[in-house]
């Protein structure tokens, strides 16, 4: 209701500006006219005064409200992700005013700078999989934090994590389609989870790079729960399978967990390892792609 009303008050503003400034040019161009009487010349300049001070009205309640939006609607920006390899991303979509983004990790919500309380507070997790570290965990250390340095904990609206973001799979989606070739499918690899109910991010992530990319092979596999990656990789019909880690930064998975190329070779097939789904998101990669070759052949993955 307040947002029609803001609307309302602007529309007014500027139909006021309208017809001032076209009441002066009318009055402007009678004015011009040649044989006109003192009495009507002075009333004419009375009117384009009047004109100019209505426009001027105008144009400072389009400013105060304007302001008083602008206060009403002000807030900050806390984005948190889960080491400090993540601290350069931003969240798909957003625009957010520099001076009020603020950015830490997980492991130093202690020591960073913290918004201050005096309006909202968006928490942008980056975290690729919704659970315990995005939820409860966040949610204590934030109020810890600011609890340990005497400041009253803001109203904090917690925003879905990065992996349920619609954008990675439209920028995977677009970093995958000049790869495609005859018989090629895509593997997501996803870290696994402790919890009873398997998050949804990467499914969903899936779900939505079907959509993108129609005919193409697209298989879910994870590094500590069924199924498996390496199973996945056996059972996928395609012959070229593009490696997909569904992760947030490279790190000790993407070295140690990975299905290797010479996995693939065993199973009949060729790999190619793409960036960490995340990095897809920034302008500038350094992950590169590893190719397969004929070097070893120590046969398919087991189950």
């Amino acid at each position: 209701m307040r947002r029609h009303l803001i609307t309302l008050l602007l529309s007014l503003c500027a139909l006021l500006f309208i017809a001032a400034v076209t009441g002066s040019v009318y009055c402007g161009n009678i004015l011009a006219e040649p044989a006109l009487s003192a009495e009507r010349a002075a009333h004419l300049r009375k009117l384009i005064y009047l004109h100019f001070i209505i426009a001027q009205i105008s144009v400072v309640g389009t400013g105060a409200i304007l302001y008083l939006r602008h206060r009403r609607w002000r807030r900050y920006y806390l984005i948190v992700s889960y080491n400090e390899k993540g601290l350069n991303l931003n969240p798909p979509g957003i625009r957010m005013p520099s001076a009020r983004v603020y950015r830490c990790h997980l492991g130093n919500l202690q020591h960073c700078e913290l918004p201050p309380a005096n309006a909202p507070v968006l928490v942008y997790p980056m975290f690729m999989l919704s659970g315990h570290s995005s939820g409860t965990k966040l949610e204590t250390a934030l109020s810890t934090a600011y609890a340990n340095r005497g400041e009253h904990t803001p109203n904090l609206f917690y925003q879905p994590v990065l992996g349920a973001s619609p954008w990675l799979a439209k920028a995977a989606a677009a970093h995958i389609r000049p790869q495609l070739q005859h018989n090629s499918g895509v593997l997501v690899v996803a870290h696994g989870s402790k919890m009873s109910e398997t998050p949804p991010e990467p499914a969903l992530f899936c779900r939505r790079l079907r959509d993108l990319l129609p005919g193409t092979e697209i298989s879910l596999g994870y590094f500590s729960q069924h199924p498996e990656a390496a199973e996945q990789l056996r059972n996928m019909q395609s012959e070229h399978i593009l490696l997909l880690p569904f992760l947030l930064t490279e790190g000790l998975h993407t070295s140690r967990d990975l299905p290797t190329p010479q996995q693939a070779i065993g199973c009949g097939k060729t790999l190619t390892r793409l960036p960490v789904v995340a990095a897809l998101l920034t302008e500038n990669q350094n992950a590169t792609h590893h190719e397969t070759g004929p070097q070893s052949h120590p046969g398919c993955p087991k189950k």
